[in-house]
């Protein structure tokens, strides 16, 4: 407990010393938390090493006070700076000992920012595992040893003292790490470097570097010179893990106003887990889910029949050759019968939670949502970096040539007005439609907002995807030439019809 009262201590010095990246810092942390886990409402958290409640006030808001907090302070005057904050569905807990005053089992969640980061943390994961429910998860955010700050300072420890450093303090390394989790029971363990930009960068700074700084930040090699690790761990769970169901759907105005367009090809593993999830998430919403089969080699229409044989909303598009992604998109627009068309793709049925800040959007009176995974708001879990430079160099080319400052417009993840997705001409037979759903309505002028996202690869138990950027990078730069053609003409357009008498 010497420790974890002393690492508190420094941490919360660290934080107030660079005070122009502190609270940008710990918004992202908090943002991932709620990524990562895909919290629901009511889901219990502990924070260990809480301080005065500098990281706790961004839980709680970045939450929406929806889930209770515990925060575990090791030093009295702290968690009483962090108890005069009334953080909305917090508790305050003065902790002398992890096994004494906390009950074993209790938490959904444990969470912690530079506080396991010490010579004795092996005996804070045996605590953290003990706390934790079955299938509970935890995520920290700790000192990376190869970051060459770190790695000084952690070789040479008086002036890692002199710099700040608590004396038990040191930097983490991957393996040890994964190795002392795993002997503790824990399993699921990423351990994945984070956060490249310096604490001393100067505020107004730190907007202008984000997008450098998050490609950097998966530059294989690079990246393990990242400042900070985040470890993301799971105690195994009695049985198969089952979430509770919560009714996410709280905009009245957005009852029975959705139609939902799933392109699928060879789903039929998924089709199940994606309309079950979407059903008791925000089933008040949804007037249908449309899967449009294109052609799939496996069950995924038997599959989807089944379902629409138990729920009527369910309903099936059995395509028929030529198939591909743009032709499926536009059959399933067409037959959509909500206000709203929600189109995704059966991937992101590990982010369901999420969504649901599309639908705040569109709830505030805009006329689309976007789910953005390029942001220093989003997590990428085991993204390719090829991807990476494919989407940031097509997304750079656009804000180039069409002056729109977009971040992440490419993938099918989006909700919209229903007559904006009606009324588009879908020129791409296939992924290439993905960016022209995108693109297309921010240029003719609608309402369209960009909204953070995770985005996980698929599981083993989710079969492979069909997207290839060799094979269909082509069709993204023909569907950004085709409307750059079309912008361009328009004036030229207009001009012909004043000159008519």
């Amino acid at each position: 407990m010497d420790n974890l009262r002393e690492m508190e201590r420094t941490r919360e010095a660290y934080w107030l010393r660079h005070p122009s990246t502190s609270s940008t810092k710990l918004h992202w942390r908090a943002v991932t938390v709620r990524h990562c886990f895909h919290v629901l409402p009511g889901e219990s958290i502990l924070e260990i090493g809480a301080g005065s409640g500098l990281w706790t006030k961004h839980l709680t808001s970045v939450l929406r006070g929806e889930n209770p907090v515990t925060a575990a302070a090791f030093n009295a005057d702290l968690a009483e700076q962090a108890a005069a904050q009334a953080l909305a569905n917090t508790s305050v807990a003065l902790v002398s000992h992890l096994d004494a005053d906390l009950s074993p089992g209790s938490f959904d969640y444990v969470v912690g920012t530079a506080i396991l980061c010490h010579d004795k943390y092996s005996e804070n994961l045996r605590q953290i595992h003990r706390l934790l429910k079955p299938g509970g998860q935890l995520l920290f955010f700790e000192a990376n040893y190869w970051n060459p700050q770190v790695l000084v300072k952690s070789a040479v420890p008086p002036l890692g003292r002199r710099a700040g450093n608590a004396r038990c303090q040191i930097g983490m390394r991957k393996y040890r790490l994964m190795k002392a989790a795993s002997h503790e029971g824990f399993t699921d363990i990423e351990i994945v470097p984070y956060d490249i930009v310096h604490p001393r960068t100067p505020r107004r700074m730190v907007p202008a570097i984000q997008e450098t700084a998050f490609v950097l930040e998966h530059v294989p090699g690079l990246r393990e010179i990242c400042g900070t690790l985040y470890i993301w761990a799971r105690k195994p769970a009695d049985g198969p893990a089952r979430r509770p169901s919560v009714n996410l759907a709280r905009h009245h105005e957005l009852r029975q106003s959705t139609s939902v367009v799933v392109p699928c090809r060879n789903e039929a593993m998924n089709v199940p887990r994606l309309v079950s999830g979407l059903m008791d998430a925000y089933g008040d919403y949804i007037t249908e889910i449309i899967i449009v089969n294109d052609d799939s080699g496996d069950a995924t229409a038997a599959v989807t029949r089944s379902l629409a044989a138990e729920d009527p909303r369910i309903r099936l598009i059995d395509r028929t050759p030529p198939g591909g992604v743009g032709r499926a998109l536009r059959d399933g627009y067409d037959a959509a019968r909500g206000k709203y068309i929600l189109s995704m793709d059966c991937d992101f049925q590990l982010i369901v939670p999420e969504l649901r800040d599309l639908f705040d959007v569109v709830a505030a009176g805009h006329a689309g949502a976007i789910g953005s995974r390029f942001s220093h708001e989003s997590v990428l879990i085991n993204y390719p970096f090829a991807k990476i430079i494919a989407n940031r160099a097509f997304h750079l080319l656009v804000r180039l040539v069409l002056h729109q400052p977009v971040r992440d417009i490419s993938n099918n993840l989006k909700l919209y007005r229903a007559e904006i997705l009606k009324d588009l001409d879908i020129r791409r037979p296939d992924f290439g439609a993905n960016a022209e759903t995108g693109l297309k309505p921010i240029a003719a002028g609608h309402d369209i907002q960009e909204v953070p996202i995770s985005w996980i690869n698929r599981t083993d138990d989710m079969g492979a995807s069909n997207f290839g950027i060799l094979r269909f990078a082509p069709s993204y730069l023909r569907a950004l030439a085709d409307l750059v053609r079309a912008v361009r003409s328009e004036p030229a357009e207009h001009a012909k019809e004043r000159a008519r008498p």
